[in-house]
């Protein structure tokens, strides 16, 4: 603990994974775009949702999902070596999911489905050409700031994915707080450069600052350099598995509240909510704590140091001594001061700067909120026969009320 909190005090540059960390951590499908004529759509989509089941990266619990919400099923078919390539994807052969489609001649349907999942380095490696006009689809999304992954079954493209992953409200905040601070703020992901850096664009972090198509390997390689290159201590900010090497490479590992179990146990600090308001305010108290046991130290030691020569007789020559029973409650009295300036930090407060943004976070939500609420009952007047729209206007509503929480509100 000593070693995190001095660690934690010299830190001059962090390090964040984004999905989960500066994202919401919660992608949804924003497009399916078929590729092959051999395979539909719903086919390929309920393939790789199968596929992605065996996952537990948070892009396959998304691609899950969705296919289960199309088919409006609980349980999809059956995966089979399943094998997880960190940063790239997935392989694996997929069996019994055509128990969800009737015995349509145009459909190419199988008994097995050899599937590979994942990005342009993993489907090259399987052998897979990506056209030119595929490689434009991809980055026309990418530049948007989704997450394209690529389906391949049976040795032949079938789909395209989007994946968005919306930032964290506070993220941009946070990230801004730090720099003021003069810490310097870097992004590492495994997604490719053009959805980096839209991502980071909102986040408010430099294009320099941005690593890019790194492995989990890989970012323990780039917090060596930081560590190499700047000769401070570096923090590490992530919430996944694939974080974890890294966190243990950093001085000060923190691991998001809501990340996995691996991350949690690898890091040295762990944020309760899932707040990025939380890293700054970790790196005060550290501060706060350290400045108060250099505190105690230096009064402990001035205190001693002339005690002890007193109650040893220094000053008899001029009439004046401690009697035994006057030396010992001097120094108990040295351990109640240290005590209660501990105990001092019980009353720690969060910085006024971080305050201050969470307030303008607040209240921009709740301007969000309000906004909200005036669309949908709009829409609700216009269209008061229709239904779905107060189940939509209560999912909003949801949603802006879990960042409310995570703030605190």
């Amino acid at each position: 603990q000593r070693r995190v909190r001095e660690a934690v005090v010299s830190t001059q540059s962090t390090g964040f994974d984004k999905t989960g960390t500066v994202t919401l951590g919660k992608p949804v499908i924003n497009k399916v775009i078929p590729v092959s004529t051999k395979f539909n759509q719903l086919l390929s989509v309920v393939i790789a949702g199968t596929a992605e089941s065996a996952s537990e990266h948070p892009l396959g619990h998304a691609v899950t999902n969705h296919a289960k919400k199309l088919l409006d099923v609980d349980q999809l078919g059956s995966v089979n070596n399943f094998q997880s390539i960190p940063g790239m994807g997935i392989t694996c052969s997929v069996t019994n999911v055509n128990q969800f489609f009737a015995q349509d001649s145009e459909m190419a349907l199988c008994e097995s489905y050899d599937v590979v999942i994942g990005n342009r380095a993993l489907v090259s490696k399987s052998g897979v050409l990506i056209s030119e006009e595929v490689e434009l689809k991809m980055q026309e999304h990418e530049t948007c700031g989704h997450t394209v992954i690529i389906v391949v079954i049976n040795g032949e493209l079938a789909c395209l994915l989007t994946i968005s992953d919306p930032i964290k409200a506070d993220a941009a905040s946070a990230v801004e707080l730090l720099s003021s601070w003069g810490i310097k703020v870097y992004l590492l992901t495994g997604d490719n450069i053009r959805t980096a850096e839209a991502i980071a664009k909102e986040a408010n972090i430099p294009r320099a600052r941005i690593f890019a198509k790194v492995l989990p390997k890989q970012k323990v390689s780039k917090i060596k350099w930081l560590q190499e290159q700047h000769k401070t201590k570096v923090a590490m900010v992530g919430d996944g598995v694939n974080d974890s090497p890294a966190l243990v490479q950093a001085d000060v590992g923190i691991a998001i509240g809501t990340g996995t179990d691996v991350a949690i146990e690898a890091a040295d600090i762990v944020l309760i909510k899932d707040s990025l308001f939380d890293v700054p305010v970790a790196i005060d108290l550290s501060r706060v704590t350290v400045r108060r046991i250099r505190i105690n130290f230096v009064w402990a030691l001035l205190y001693n140091m002339l005690g002890i020569p007193i109650a040893a007789g220094i000053l008899k020559p001029f009439g004046f001594t401690f009697k035994p029973y006057i030396a010992a409650a001097a120094m108990i009295c040295s351990s109640i001061c240290v005590v209660c300036s501990s105990l001092l930090l019980k009353l720690y407060t969060k910085p006024a700067d971080v305050q201050s943004a969470e307030e303008r976070m607040r209240e921009k939500l709740r301007m969000i909120k309000r906004n909200a609420e005036r669309s949908w009952d709009r829409l609700k007047r216009k269209k008061s026969g229709r239904r779905g729209s107060t189940d939509g206007r209560a999912r909003i509503l949801q949603s802006m009320s879990s960042e409310d929480e995570n703030l605190g509100i």
